[in-house]
C-alpha cells in the first residue's frame, strides 16, 4: 500500500497517525512524515498512523485543536475492542481538518503513549489498495519506508491482506489490515512508536468488529 494514501485511516492515516502520535502522545520531536509517506498507507489508515493527509501538523500547532464529536466507529470499535491491541487505551479526540470534511475514524491511543489504533472506511477500492501495497513493497525508499511486507489473510471478508511497515520519520513500526467487507473496504492501522508490539493481534480484531461494521 503506498503511504501516500493513508490508506488506512485512508492510507491517510500515516501521515495523520504519526501527527496524531506526535501532538496527542509527545512521543516524538517535531516532524512529519513525508508526503510520499502519506500516499502510500492505505487511505482511510488514520493519517498512516489512512486519517486522511493534510498539511504537516507539529506538536505546536495543534497545542490547542478543533474537536469533533466521536465517530460512529467507535461503537464498533470500542474500548473492549480496542484493549485487544492496546495496554490500558483511551479515545483519541477527533480532529477537526483545517478545511474539508473530517474523515470518518475512530482512533485509541495506548495508556503509555506509545501506539495509535485507528478504524477507518478505505476511500480506495480494495484491488486499488493491493496495487498501492505492490507498489510500496518494490519501492519503500520513496515513500521515506523500509522493511515493507504484505501477506494475504484468509478467513476475514471476502478478501484481506495484512501489511507491516517501519516509518523513517518520525520512526514508527506501522500495521495495516485492509479487507473487504459486503461494498467497503475497511482498514484497521496500528502505529507504534516503541517497536512493534501489538501488529499481530490486529487480524484477530478485524475478524472480531467485522459483524458490527456499516454496511
Amino acid at each position: 500500500m503506498h503511504p501516500r494514501s493513508l490508506r488506512r485511516l485512508p492510507r491517510t492515516a500515516l501521515p495523520a497517525a504519526a501527527a496524531l502520535l506526535c501532538a496527542l502522545l509527545a512521543s516524538c520531536s517535531s516532524g512529519s512524515a513525508s508526503p510520499a509517506a502519506a500516499e502510500a498507507s492505505p487511505t482511510g489508515a488514520a493519517p498512516r498512523a489512512t486519517v486522511s493527509p493534510g498539511p504537516a501538523v507539529t506538536p505546536s500547532v495543534i497545542s490547542s485543536p478543533k474537536t469533533l464529536p466521536p465517530s460512529r466507529l467507535c461503537a464498533v470499535l470500542d474500548r473492549s475492542a480496542a484493549r485487544q491491541v492496546l495496554t490500558d487505551p483511551k479515545q483519541a479526540p477527533r480532529l477537526a481538518p483545517g478545511n474539508g470534511t473530517a474523515p470518518d475514524s475512530c482512533s485509541y491511543a495506548s495508556g503509555d503513549g506509545t501506539a495509535l489504533l485507528t478504524l477507518n472506511p478505505s476511500a480506495r477500492s480494495y484491488d486499488a489498495e493491493v496495487s498501492a501495497s505492490h507498489s510500496l513493497v518494490r519501492d519503500p525508499a520513496s515513500a521515506g519506508m523500509r522493511d515493507v511486507k504484505a501477506t494475504e489473510v484468509t478467513g476475514l471478508g471476502q478478501s484481506a491482506f495484512r501489511e507491516t511497515v517501519v516509518v523513517l520519520q518520525p520512526r514508527q513500526n506501522v500495521a495495516y489490515v485492509v479487507w473487504r467487507a459486503g461494498s467497503r473496504t475497511w482498514v484497521l492501522t496500528l502505529a507504534e512508536t516503541g517497536g512493534a508490539k501489538g501488529a499481530d493481534r490486529l487480524v484477530s480484531l478485524a475478524r472480531q468488529i467485522t459483524p458490527r461494521l456499516p454496511h
